[in-house]
Formats: structure tokens, C-alpha cells, sequence
């Protein structure tokens, strides 16, 4: 009797603890599913208004709420300094880690600790690695591109004569390729950084101020200037990138024109983190079931047909990677051999 008196503690003992775990389980997804209703996701955008990122950023805030439990309302803040090195490090050191401030940055963002493309290193105050990637809209394709009335015409020209081109910060795509372009394929890119945004850039290359752009979105330069690309206003000269983007099949990819090994090796690193190219970003230590809604809330966004049908209507390309892929990749990056990265940091970092 004593036996079975045991037998039967432990066994209410178990069932207790069985029902315990999963009340608590419940419990746990309830809270998650629950959390936003009635909140405000804040999403800062680390660029300023009317570029590509900002295009992209307003787009999903008009679509994503819908797609998280609770229908949050979802601003957008511009924080356009630094290239989102000041947006990043914010989400990172000051934002609250409750799953209601996210950023929209910059491709490089991701690599600026690793490489301080911005400057010394220790401008990141943050680890990439522990910030949890939600979400990336487009795999980016960084092209040159020169206004129809400047004397560059093809590839070769660029190694031949300077082309005056301009950026809105040393970290930007259009300040950085330049710079991998003149130290690893002989171009003779002169840059022109300061600009305050897109808009700043077109005006200037229309009034032959600048003649034109050396890196380029290609979803940006669709979204604003497709009329002018088909009028061959805008001339495209070459991609820089690892794959070629299918718009321009037949515009040549700067690696056709890298012979030697070992700058082919440093390149392909340089090019290694375009395929994030939109990428959406929380802070570290938010809640993991947060983690998961926002990002599978972006997942469902990007397959919206009316953020689709919209996309299609603003010319903004959406070839999403998803949280998870984007997690990967930067770990990826940060296992490159410490050689590489640091001929590459040579390169692209204004001291």
C-alpha cells in the first residue's frame, strides 16, 4: 500500500507538472499573440526621406500591421545619419528591448563593427550577431550609372578618364563600390560624399554637377528614374555585384573584369552582403515569440497582394531573404578569413 501510495504522489506529481508546462506554454503564446494589440511599433529608418530605403520602410508600414496578432499602429521615424550607424547603435543601446522600436537600415550596417566602414570600428557599439534579424525585402544589385551627357560610355572608360561621382555618406553604396572599384580595378572614381539624400543626388546629376552615381540600387534607381533608364537618360554602365540583376542581362559584372585571385577574393567579400539589401532589424534580447510574430509578420506582408500590387506600381522590386537567412548570413560574414576582411577594411574605410 505504501508502494502504491508512492507510486500514485509521483504520478499526480507528473501529471501536475505536464499541466503546469503546458498552461505555461498557453500562457506564453497568449502573451505573445496579445502584445500588440493596442501598442505602437516605432520603425526607425536610417536614411533619409524619398530614397530607397525609406520608400521601401513607408511601403511595409502601410501593409505589416495586419499581419501581426493585434494590429499594432506603426510610425516611422528618419534617422538619416551616419549612414544608420546613429539608428543602429540606438536600437542597440537605448531602445527598448520589448519588441516595439525596429529599424530599417542600410545593407552594410550588418558588416560596420566587423569592418568600420564609417570610420573606426568602435563607432559600432554594437555586436551584429546578437541584434535579431527580422527581415530583408530585396537582394540589392549596386550598378554605376552615368547621366546621358557625361563621356563615359562603357567599363573602360572608367579606368581611363575620372568620372565625378556623388554620395550621401562614405558609408553609403554610392561612397564605398567607388572605392573598392578604384583600389582593386584601377577606375578612377573621384567622389563627391555630402549629399543629404536621393533627391539631392538626382539635382545634381542633372545640372552636371556630378556625372552620375557609382553604386547605385538598382530597386532605387528603378523606383525614381525607370522612364529615364528606358530613355537612356540614365546610362548603365556596370553591376557590381555577384550575380547580375535579370533587368540588365546584358550590363557586365565588375567581377568579369578582375583577373588576379586574390582581388577576385577580396571582391566577392566586398559584393558578400547585397543579398540583405533591405534589411529590417530589432534589438537584442527581445522576447524570442516577439521575434517570431515580427518576423513572421513580415513574411506574410511580403506576400501581400496588396503590398505587392503597390510595389509593383512604385517600382520597388521585393526579393525578400527571410529573418532567419539574414540571422545566417551575418554569421557567415563574420566567419570570413581575418585577411580578407582586412584588406577589404583597407579598402572601404575613410580614416
Amino acid at each position: 500500500m505504501q508502494g502504491n501510495g508512492k507510486r500514485s504522489g509521483r504520478t499526480a506529481a507528473g501529471l501536475s507538472a505536464i499541466v503546469g508546462a503546458a498552461l505555461a506554454s498557453f500562457a506564453s503564446g497568449a502573451t505573445a499573440a496579445d502584445f500588440y494589440a493596442g501598442k505602437q511599433i516605432t520603425m526607425l529608418v536610417g536614411s533619409g526621406t524619398g530614397g530607397g530605403y525609406d520608400n521601401y520602410a513607408r511601403l511595409f508600414q502601410r501593409h505589416l500591421a495586419k499581419h501581426i496578432p493585434g494590429s499594432p499602429n506603426i510610425i516611422v521615424q528618419n534617422v538619416p545619419a551616419a549612414g544608420s550607424l546613429v539608428a543602429m547603435n540606438t536600437l542597440a543601446n537605448s531602445a527598448p528591448r520589448d519588441g516595439l522600436t525596429i529599424g530599417a537600415v542600410q545593407t552594410h550596417i550588418g558588416v560596420e563593427p566587423l569592418m568600420g566602414v564609417t570610420g573606426p570600428a568602435s563607432n559600432a557599439k554594437y555586436d551584429a550577431r546578437q541584434m535579431n534579424w527580422l527581415f530583408s525585402a530585396s537582394k540589392e544589385v549596386p550598378v554605376v550609372v552615368a547621366w546621358h551627357t557625361a563621356p563615359i560610355k562603357s567599363f573602360k572608360d572608367l579606368t581611363e578618364r575620372e568620372m565625378l561621382v556623388g554620395s550621401s555618406g562614405v558609408a553609403t553604396s554610392d561612397g564605398v563600390y567607388p572605392r573598392v572599384m578604384n583600389a582593386l580595378l584601377d577606375t578612377k572614381f573621384k567622389i563627391i560624399d555630402g549629399y543629404k539624400d536621393n533627391p539631392q543626388l538626382l539635382m545634381a546629376t542633372e545640372t552636371g554637377e556630378i556625372m552620375g552615381r557609382g553604386g547605385w540600387f538598382v530597386s532605387s534607381l528603378m523606383s525614381t528614374q525607370a522612364s529615364e533608364v528606358s530613355q537612356g537618360k540614365q546610362r548603365v554602365i556596370v553591376q557590381v555585384a555577384l550575380e547580375k540583376h535579370p533587368r540588365f542581362p546584358d550590363v557586365p559584372l565588375v567581377g568579369d573584369f578582375v583577373k588576379d585571385p586574390e582581388r577576385r577574393d577580396q571582391l566577392r567579400f566586398a559584393l558578400s552582403w547585397l543579398p540583405m539589401g533591405r534589411p529590417y532589424v530589432a534589438p537584442p534580447e527581445v522576447p524570442a515569440d516577439r521575434v517570431k510574430l515580427l518576423r513572421d509578420g513580415f513574411a506574410k506582408a511580403a506576400k501581400d497582394p496588396e503590398l505587392l500590387a503597390e510595389a509593383a506600381k512604385m517600382n520597388l522590386e521585393i526579393s525578400e531573404l527571410t529573418g532567419e537567412e539574414v540571422q545566417d548570413l551575418i554569421a557567415k560574414l563574420y566567419a570570413t578569413p581575418a585577411a580578407v576582411v582586412e584588406k577589404v577594411r583597407d579598402i572601404m574605410v575613410v580614416k
